[in-house]
């Protein structure tokens, strides 16, 4: 009999005569010893029983699984699984095989626990059962922030608590509101983890996942969340503007960059009774030097608008000024 073989049908039998029964198990190095002797005779009423012992079976995530169930006996027994203590309940996942095994397609977590196969005639009954083991990739890991700044977030990395295998490594996903996704891998030892280089002031989504040998897992929930920092802070006139006969300085380190750094500014002016705008730049660097706009004409009201951009956002100031006559 080949060793994947485990039950062994005895044709052709003497009714009249009783038979003795054993079993040895053969290796390379020789034959082992006899099992316990057992006699029977052939018979027209046979109690129901199973072909087989109660066993663990381990199986991988998605993949399909027959759990055995060899039922003997005359008349042919019939047979009942129990998933978990609770009758079988067919699907297109689950379901029992013609000789009695049961069958689950594409295995998930949730499969995992006990299924007992119950056969029973009217001589008799017997019972198996599976212990049935799921190797899966994590379930979702557990993420919590704990700081911010204006260009880093921290958070705590926890497998989660059902996640009975030892996990491999995370995977951080994180995007700023108008970015696309990146990643970053990190070990299964780092518990506390800093995402650094992130936009000032800038809201960002993040989520992690935990994978092993079998996969990646399930994501965890997308967080979010925002660095420090906010938009610009529009100064004062007095602070940001002096007013010449032809001309107006704009003093740009009278702004507040909320705590990041400026990008650039736009600058934009008109007579106060045209409806039209002159953009003077749309590009003034924040480098510490004052802005001049030119050639206006004296004694004359201008309105002004200057737009000022970080990664927080941008803020609009308008400004009304008159410059001043020819003789000051």
């Amino acid at each position: 009999v080949p060793p994947h073989q485990f039950t062994y049908e005895a044709t052709g039998l003497d009714k009249q005569r009783r038979y003795e029964f054993w079993v040895t198990a053969s290796t390379n190095i020789g034959e082992g010893e006899t099992s316990k002797i057992i006699s029977s005779a052939p018979n027209t009423r046979v109690p129901a029983k199973i072909a087989s012992f109660d066993d663990k079976f381990t199986a991988t995530y998605k993949e399909d699984v027959k759990l055995p169930c060899l039922a003997v006996g005359i008349p042919a027994p019939e047979v009942t699984w129990k998933v978990r203590d609770a009758k079988l309940q067919p699907s297109d996942r689950l379901r029992q095989l013609p000789e009695g095994s049961l069958f689950i397609k594409e295995v998930d977590r949730a499969d995992a626990g006990e299924y007992s196969c119950y056969v029973e005639n009217s001589f008799g009954h017997d019972t198996v059962t599976h212990q049935l083991i799921v190797q899966a990739p994590p379930h979702s890991p557990q993420v919590t922030f704990t700081s911010t700044t204006t260009n880093s977030l921290t958070m705590k990395l926890r497998p989660h608590q059902n996640d009975k295998s030892p996990i491999h490594g995370y995977t951080v996903h994180y995007k700023p509101e108008f970015g696309e996704w990146a990643t970053v891998q990190i070990s299964n030892s780092v518990q506390k983890y800093t995402l650094e280089n992130l936009l000032c002031g800038s809201r960002y989504q993040i989520y992690v996942t935990a994978y092993n040998g079998i996969g990646t897992g399930d994501r965890s929930d997308i967080l979010n969340t925002r660095t420090k920092g906010s938009k610009p802070i529009i100064p004062e006139a007095a602070k940001f503007l002096e007013v010449a006969t032809n001309s107006i300085t704009l003093h740009l380190s009278a702004w507040s960059d909320g705590g990041c750094p400026m990008l650039y500014f736009v600058v934009e002016y008109k007579k106060k009774s045209h409806a039209d705008w002159v953009q003077v730049s749309n590009n003034v660097k924040p480098d510490g030097a004052n802005f001049v706009v030119l050639d206006l004409d004296p004694a004359t009201w201008y309105q002004l608008r200057v737009t000022a951009h970080n990664n927080a956002g941008f803020a609009v100031a308008e400004y009304e000024f008159a410059t001043l006559t020819v003789t000051g």
